[in-house]
């Protein structure tokens, strides 16, 4: 979704017209792709293309935004985003808070269960712990 959405909201910054001229005309059908297969039940995780142009490291929670404006729930952005990210990338000891679970967590503002700019904003953003260890 950020890929997409990145291309089409920076559409006038020098991205090549080609380029926005495809996503223009794939943009709707992807995102109805997507909420057809989290309407079947398909297991969907949280991917990035962070580094990119317009997609930099530390803004990928924004696609918790775009996927709940698709009509994903925020809880199951969140699942998408932590336990079915790290199951489909064979991380079995993160993704989920439990005991003996590698320590991963973003401390937020806010409850992004009921309002997911909590995460998806980094105003929010209050500290990272990664292994245990706050960074």
């Amino acid at each position: 979704l950020s890929a997409v959405n990145n291309i089409y909201l920076n559409r006038n910054n020098g991205i090549p017209e080609f380029i926005v001229e495809k996503t223009l005309r794939v943009r709707e059908r992807h995102h109805k792709s997507i909420k057809m297969f989290y309407e079947a039940g398909g297991k969907i995780a949280m991917g990035t293309d962070a580094g990119t142009p317009f997609n930099v490291h530390g803004n990928n929670s924004q696609e918790l935004q775009f996927m709940t404006d698709l009509g994903i729930s925020n809880s199951d952005a969140l699942r998408f985003s932590t336990a079915n990210a790290a199951d489909l990338m064979g991380l079995e000891d993160r993704g989920q808070i439990q005991e003996g679970f590698f320590a991963d967590l973003l401390i937020v503002s806010g409850n992004p269960v009921e309002d997911i700019s909590a995460i998806a904003n980094q105003d929010n953003h209050l500290s990272l712990v990664k292994n245990g260890v706050q960074v």
